[in-house]
């Protein structure tokens, strides 16, 4: 798939009803996460859960918490959580934040030829991140007393990266939004 194909799908995607789909969808899939697979990671862990770390963990911290899991919640983790509910929740939420940032900027009418309109392929690095992410986390927590201190320090920086990403497209709606809102003020 070339970024025309993808920037015409995301394009036809960009109606407001499809918009409030894409919201309701992606946030209900992260409403699953938070009520009833992440409380369980959580309490087993005695600490946040390894994607919920946004400024990451460190090794000793990282071992803690791998030595403290149990098969049952190896099992919960790897599935729903980590290849379910984690493969649906960062591509369903690329896909909104794309939607948003391609609407908005043509809501205040961003010229196509700036760079600035191509920010809507940021929300699928996030993504890429996210899916980096789980598969080191599943690396862990399937190999617990193997982990290298490479693959900890590894999976700490995606989850970092992804949530440093994940911030920035937040940011730019919200800065596109502001755009659109003074720019309809003044019109």
């Amino acid at each position: 798939m070339t970024i025309t194909n993808l920037q015409s799908i995301l394009n036809r995607l960009a109606t407001k009803p499809r918009t409030i789909a894409l919201f309701i969808l992606a946030h209900l899939v992260l409403l699953l996460m938070m009520l009833f697979t992440f409380p369980h990671i959580n309490a087993q862990l005695g600490t946040e859960a390894f994607d919920l770390k946004a400024t990451g963990y460190s090794i000793e911290e990282a071992t803690l918490m791998l030595q403290s899991l149990n098969q049952e919640i190896v099992d919960l983790y790897l599935f729903p959580q980590l290849f379910l509910l984690d493969v649906l929740y960062p591509f369903l939420l690329a896909l909104l934040l794309s939607v948003l940032i391609i609407r908005l900027s043509g809501l205040i009418n961003l010229r196509p030829r700036l760079l600035l309109s191509h920010l809507y392929l940021l929300p699928f690095l996030a993504m890429l991140l996210d899916y980096g992410e789980n598969m080191l986390i599943a690396k862990m927590i399937t190999t617990p007393n193997h982990v290298s201190e490479t693959i900890i320090n590894t999976a700490s920086l995606f989850t970092q990266m992804k949530s440093g990403v994940t911030t920035v497209c937040w940011l730019v709606v919200i800065v596109l939004f502001f755009v659109w809102l003074v720019k309809r003020k003044r019109s």
